[in-house]
């Protein structure tokens, strides 16, 4: 049974998992570590998730628990505004807002069909955008909605119109090959596409391995893409309104779990030829001053995924513990400084950076089996550790 483990206790082990030589492959006495350094206690019963950060007015996007329940959170955590987005009326919203983030002083979302939208902190439209086509996407998406890209937006490329999902094997390979960005021109309405589809990625290795869950992230005129269960990532350049390949970085790990496809003739035995196949994936990519952090794990391996039932919830929570986070430093380069630096167990991290070099992570109850009365996220930052 897994213990409870009060505040101080947990930063106790954080330290001593930063520093473990039993956790670490580096031979030296470790580079970086990754310290909490604040948190974030809010005053909130039931699930929340915070989505974005704006630097600018330093303020927090959280999804609540209500039907379309929208939290403005100041910057130590108190609530500036609560709203519900609306499902009926002259101003609903119709469709699945996915993504949704804080942008040019405001909140910005998509919604399948067909829209654009962005609304201020307090709940109300101030702009929207209707597009010519219908779309819709596969899975949930990470990072912004959509992203300026000279005079047009640009997103990530959804689908449009029936997918014969009867021919899988033809489906996907066909998809493993489509750009990555969409491109509109509000103005004319014409659309285009940018990004293309990176090389040496485990999607087009002649294999089936179901969807890319494909991540974008924007860093002034630079994009990162990477992939689920993939432990690297590519990075583009942006120049004259396309957004072009520039280099493939690969996390140098070792004991990792690789992801096991099959042969696009046995698309559909996917789900049972790989049932308790559990690869190494990226987590999450952020940017400070001076650096790249990829938070990674290393999967699990199938003998022990086995000792678990995954068809049920207690079975998956008990596989995912079993996902150990680790974390790997580049220079802005994209030189690889270290790796393999543990991370505090039982954190959830979000996509969240501050500009203080901070990234944002919930404190997951279930692990610590503990029932908070405020909604916990830890500030966490890289600590370069001086050598002897």
């Amino acid at each position: 049974m897994r213990k409870s483990v009060p505040f101080l206790g947990f930063l106790a082990l954080v330290i001593l998992g930063c520093n473990s030589s039993e956790q670490t492959n580096q031979d030296d006495a470790a580079n970086y570590s990754l310290e909490i350094v604040d948190s974030l206690q809010i005053d909130y019963l039931g699930d929340l998730w915070i989505m974005d950060y704006d630097s600018s007015s330093q303020r927090y996007l959280a999804w609540g628990n209500g039907d379309r329940e929208v939290l403005v959170l100041n910057e130590i955590g108190g609530i500036s505004s609560i709203f519900n987005f609306p499902t009926d009326g002259p101003d609903a919203l119709p469709g699945w807002i996915n993504p949704i983030g804080l942008n040019n002083g405001g909140i910005e979302f998509m919604t399948a069909p067909n829209g654009f939208y962005s609304y201020d902190l307090e709940g109300n439209r101030v702009w929207s955008y209707k597009t010519p086509f219908e779309f819709y996407y596969l899975n949930g998406i990470k990072g912004d909605p959509f992203y300026s890209l000279g005079e047009d937006i640009a997103f990530l490329r959804p689908e449009k119109g029936e997918l014969d999902w009867d021919n899988l094997g033809d489906l996907f390979k066909d998809l493993y090959k489509a750009p990555i960005l969409e491109v509109i021109d509000t103005a004319s309405h014409t659309s285009r596409f940018t990004m293309a589809f990176p090389p040496n990625s485990i999607y087009n290795d002649g294999n089936y391995h179901f969807w890319t869950f494909p991540t974008v992230n924007k860093f002034g005129s630079q994009w990162i893409l990477y992939f689920r269960n993939e432990l690297k990532f590519w990075v583009y350049q942006e120049k004259e309104g396309e957004v072009l390949f520039h280099k493939e970085v690969s996390l140098d790990v070792s004991d990792t779990i690789m992801e096991k496809g099959v042969p696009f003739e046995n698309a559909e035995d996917y789900n049972e030829l790989t049932e308790y196949s559990f690869p190494g994936s990226i987590q999450e990519i952020y940017r400070t001053e001076d650096k790249v952090l990829v938070i990674y794990h290393k999967g699990v391996s199938e003998d022990q995924a086995r000792q678990f039932d995954r068809n049920s919830p207690e079975g998956r929570r008990e596989i995912e513990w079993l996902k150990k986070r680790y974390l790997a430093v580049f220079d802005l380069d994209f030189s690889q400084l270290q790796t393999d630096i543990p991370v505090p167990p039982g954190l959830i991290f979000t996509t969240i950076s501050t500009e203080n070099g901070e990234v944002l992570a919930l404190k997951h109850q279930d692990f610590f089996e503990t029932e908070e009365d405020q909604v916990i996220y830890y500030k966490l930052k890289l600590n370069e550790i001086a050598k002897e």
